[in-house]
């Protein structure tokens, strides 16, 4: 982890010291001002402190150990995430408030945020205090990206990102050779390791996983031959989970893709794409059509009517309430918009498209860079695969953060750093 700018930053050039005297050593003159060396090692440990959080939000959720690996991965990312990122906004209060109230974006962001609590004073259920935490957390994962992304080369927030998707690939890979060991609801679908205990849900997180490393993985030398290994295995984990949802979404983003870049690498993966949809509509069309829809429209029909019922206040961000499909009771709508709109109202949901369509636009404007591409592959994805399952990006964080916070971050600092 330590080593994680040395492939895809360039030389890092050395700032003047202002403080040097001619004649002087840097290492001498830090030697003699032993207080401006405890703040550089400070600033050191602070920044691998966020960098390691910035990590373990996406692999944490793959790879928690324990009977109770939700619990176990909250707490230990509020001390390695979350802490530094309180820390990071103690001590640069002023510059992060700033940019908060300076950058439309993030004004928008957090009226978002603000509106979403202030639901609250209405919603049912327990533990509505603890709802109150998810928009803190928001809003500090924000600060901890933008701190230390700023304060680091683009190469080095990609080598963040390579190293995450390889780290997820190495989670997929072990979630299917326990396959047949393990005690699961679903028998003939894969699903991954702790918190991802769901097919859907599991999909979307390596399908992520695998957008990111078309975007970074080197024309040549042999790191492309770890990122070719790691592909196909989120590919294969991708397709063992039945997630038709996933598989749409891929599809139109290597698809997409096609529209901003020529290279061979894009494509293959598009011709591939097209040629294996062709092959299983003829080989294995109950493959895709044995489930039908799934009950989407009976659930969008019942959606509707919640949000018919409260517009403009929603019944409150984290409020219980119930969808019937067929003989299943469902907790939330499988489809984050209408989600959004149920809880927290019109007025959330018009805050968040307007949220929505600023990063797609953002991603499409620096897709010649590998962090746009990034973004704007993920809200490709996004705006697909949550249309059929997306439970909600306004809780604790949860796989939804990769498709939502996450590319919304890269996008915040493509803006600033322009």
């Amino acid at each position: 982890m330590a080593q994680m700018g040395n492939d895809f930053s360039a030389p890092a050039k050395t700032a003047e010291d202002p403080y040097l005297r001619a004649g002087d050593s840097a290492q001498g003159t830090l030697a003699r001002r032993p207080n401006v060396r405890g703040g550089l090692w400070s600033s050191c440990l602070l920044s691998s402190w966020l960098m390691l959080g910035l990590f373990w939000l996406p692999v944490g959720m793959a790879v928690t150990p324990g009977s109770h690996p939700r619990s176990l991965y909250h707490w230990t990312l509020a001390l390695v995430l979350f802490l530094p990122g309180l820390v990071v906004l103690c001590r640069r209060r002023g510059e992060l408030a700033r940019r908060w109230l300076s950058c439309p974006p993030l004004q928008l962001c957090l009226l978002l945020l603000v509106w979403a609590s202030v639901t609250l004073c209405w919603a049912s259920g327990p533990q509505l205090v603890e709802r109150v935490k998810a928009p803190i957390f928001v809003v500090l994962y924000l600060s901890a990206w933008l701190a230390w992304s700023l304060q680091h080369s683009r190469g080095q927030v990609q080598s963040l990102l390579w190293w995450t998707a390889i780290a997820l690939s190495a989670a997929a890979l072990v979630a299917m050779i326990v396959f047949p060991w393990r005690n699961v609801v679903w028998h003939h679908r894969m699903i991954g390791l702790a918190l991802l205990d769901g097919p859907n849900l599991s999909a979307y997180v390596m399908a992520c996983a695998f957008l990111w490393l078309t975007q970074l993985v080197p024309p040549a030398g042999p790191r492309r031959y770890l990122g070719w290994a790691a592909m196909l295995v989120l590919l294969v984990f991708v397709g063992w989970t039945g997630s038709r949802g996933s598989w749409a979404a891929l599809f139109a983003c290597l698809v997409g893709m096609m529209l901003w870049r020529r290279d061979r690498l894009s494509r293959g993966l598009a011709w591939g794409a097209m040629a294996v949809v062709v092959l299983v509509l003829a080989a294995m069309p109950s493959e895709l059509m044995h489930r039908g829809l799934s009950y989407r429209p009976q659930i969008f029909h019942q959606a509707m009517a919640f949000i018919e019922a409260r517009p403009w206040t929603g019944l409150g961000l984290g409020s219980d309430y119930r969808v019937i499909a067929g003989s299943q009771v469902l907790t939330h709508s499988h489809n984050i918009f209408t989600n959004v709109a149920i809880e927290i109202g019109l007025p959330g949901l018009l805050l968040w498209l307007l949220l929505w369509m600023w990063m797609g636009w953002q991603g499409w404007r620096h897709r010649g860079q590998p962090l746009g591409a990034i973004v704007l592959v993920t809200w490709i994805f996004a705006s697909v695969a949550l249309q059929v399952d997306g439970p909600s990006f306004l809780q604790s964080p949860r796989p939804e953060w990769l498709m939502t916070w996450l590319p919304l971050a890269i996008a915040l600092q493509l803006r600033l750093s322009a």
